[in-house]
């Protein structure tokens, strides 16, 4: 009887010991949850507000809440750093950091500062059996797909309420509390009264599109439901943007290969056949047009993002052996661009400013990243190719990927174990 009473208070502690735990371990892992997307939820939903009396207005808030997030997640044990990441991203830092004493020239410290701590910021990961796969593909499609139908409820509220309630945070924001330097208002063409659609939270229609088209292929990947689908591309159809178009070419072919989709060419050709009968009623000749940008003289968008970079590398880089390996400093891009009208893209930015040998050693910590993060291959080069078509230091991109990378990072030898169908057993995450 003794032995008896003995074990039921033991199995009884035992039991109060786990419903006390329980508690916290839930609070726990919703807390991590908080953290790891709070970067994505202030590149979207809050990207068009910013702190006041911040020196930057064009950053918003999303730098300073990623740094918070991180220092946050790390101080409490909730995020831990990737060991790889971290002797990468040390290494890289500390050649860039060496070649810009080396050379002996003026550059920009806070430049080179800012590309430090974003750069760090991708060296965490979740701990694991916090956020899983599910949970994180669930809260980014939940989201994206929100703000899809924003786009086209917005786009439409613009032939009934007028421009003002189409784009509320624009009309009735303070200039103190907007973030600015963005095209957050831009008619279909020179001199139209129709704007492209943004989401009412998107900094520019050309990220609203990006975002569109990443929460079309995480949907993919996800539950596949058909009204979900729908928004997204109709988010895509009312940005007149050509980028998300882009990001699908890579990510589209990736899903038919990987997870064998081969019914997503019948329903691409269904898709493409409907917009070609409504081309003129929705304005779609705005979005074909884009495509001849790409020859154009300068000032389009399409030149500035994927021309204008290469004469300015063939004039000033390539020319001179020494620019070539070790750049012209941090921070040195923008002044020496805007004659060519060359965009501050992600690239064309790091190797300008770090040359060949900073730039590959650039790259390589970032692709690892990318390559150990838990997200699914397809939206983990979606965000890659978002990446390669924005600043370097976007905010929306920056965001986005911040997130994705947060995620309990996977060893690279299970990287291909990893690549299940929806609803298959879950890979085990890294150590």
């Amino acid at each position: 009887m003794a032995a008896a009473q003995t074990v039921n208070h033991a199995l009884g502690s035992q039991f109060v010991a786990a419903s006390a735990a329980a508690p916290r371990r839930a609070g726990s892992v919703w807390l991590t949850r908080v953290i790891v997307f709070t970067p994505v939820v202030f590149a979207t939903l809050l990207a068009k507000f910013t702190l006041p009396g911040l020196n930057i207005p064009s950053i918003g808030m999303l730098f300073p809440m990623v740094i918070i997030a991180v220092a946050a997640g790390l101080a409490t044990g909730r995020l831990q750093p990737v060991p790889m990441r971290l002797a990468l991203f040390l290494l890289m830092l500390s050649v860039l950091a060496l070649i810009q004493i080396w050379r002996g020239e003026v550059f920009s410290l806070p430049s080179l500062a800012m590309m430090a701590v974003l750069g760090f910021a991708y060296v965490p990961a979740a701990r694991r059996g916090t956020v899983t796969q599910e949970d994180a593909l669930r809260f980014f499609c939940n989201l994206t797909a929100l703000i899809a139908l924003a786009g086209v409820i917005q786009f439409t509220l613009q032939f009934v309420g007028g421009k003002a309630f189409a784009f509320p945070i624009e009309t009735f924001v303070p200039d103190w509390l907007r973030t600015r330097g963005y095209n957050d208002i831009a008619p279909l063409y020179y001199g139209a009264k129709i704007y492209k659609a943004t989401g009412f939270v998107m900094l520019e229609p050309s990220v609203f599109c990006q975002l569109c088209a990443l929460g079309l292929t995480a949907e993919l990947v996800h539950r596949n439901r058909g009204w979900r689908m729908a928004a997204y591309a109709a988010g895509i159809v009312v940005s007149y943007s050509g980028t998300g178009l882009l990001i699908l070419a890579v990510t589209l072919p990736v899903l038919v290969i990987l997870y064998q989709r081969w019914d997503l060419l019948l329903r691409g050709l269904l898709l493409l056949a409907v917009l070609a009968l409504l081309v003129e009623p929705l304005n779609l000749n705005v979005t074909l047009n884009r495509a001849s940008e790409f020859s154009s003289s300068g000032g389009s968008s399409a030149f500035i993002r994927f021309v204008g970079w290469m004469n300015l590398f063939a004039d000033k880089l390539w020319t001179d052996p020494a620019r070539a390996l070790f750049g012209y400093g941090a921070g040195t891009f923008f002044s020496a661009a805007e004659v060519y009208r060359a965009g501050e893209m992600a690239h064309a930015k790091i190797f300008f400013e770090f040359g060949v040998v900073g730039g590959l050693l650039y790259f390589v910590f970032l692709f690892y990243c990318f390559l150990s993060s838990r997200a699914p291959l397809a939206l983990r080069i979606g965000v890659l190719a978002a990446y390669f078509m924005n600043g370097a230091y976007s905010p929306s991109v920056t965001g986005i990927a911040t997130s994705l990378l947060l995620w309990p990072a996977l060893p690279v030898a299970t990287q291909s174990r990893a690549r299940q169908l929806p609803g298959e057993p879950e890979v085990a995450d890294a150590k």
